[in-house]
């Protein structure tokens, strides 16, 4: 093979080579976008539900203090006592008790607190028991 045709070809491969890397981004790039897009949608309209239950007062947002062996839950909004409990299994059902036709989400309060009923949340979801969340 000669020197001018051995070149040729190696251009031709750098050609190819480049197009196909260009072709590679955009296809990866519209991908990312595409799913960046379906979550930002979805997020949006878990926000738009839980928005809405707020208003419609289906959800209760909860704020959490702990003191001592005990969990203290209020209002978020209004800061009125809604329940307690010394895990979030008793605080479930006291909740229930009180707000049948409601939900709860613990919205803040006591970092400490908040981790410890996020860490109890984990355990009940395995046991598929979520009908409060954090």
């Amino acid at each position: 093979m000669e020197l001018g045709q051995l070149l040729m070809e190696f251009g031709d491969f750098l050609i190819y080579f480049s197009i196909g890397w260009v072709i590679s981004n955009l296809v990866l790039g519209l991908s990312a976008f595409l799913l960046r897009r379906h979550i930002e949608k979805s997020m949006e309209q878990e926000l738009v539900g839980v928005g809405q239950a707020l208003d419609e007062e289906r959800l209760i947002a909860l704020t959490v203090e702990q003191d001592n062996d005990q969990y203290f839950c209020y209002n978020s909004i209004t800061k009125d006592f809604v329940c307690q409990g010394s895990d979030l299994t008793e605080i479930r059902k006291r909740f229930r008790e009180r707000y049948p036709d409601k939900d709860a989400a613990i919205y803040d309060g006591d970092c400490t607190a908040v981790a410890a009923l996020k860490s109890q949340l984990q355990e009940l979801k395995k046991q598929n028991e979520n009908s409060i969340s954090i």
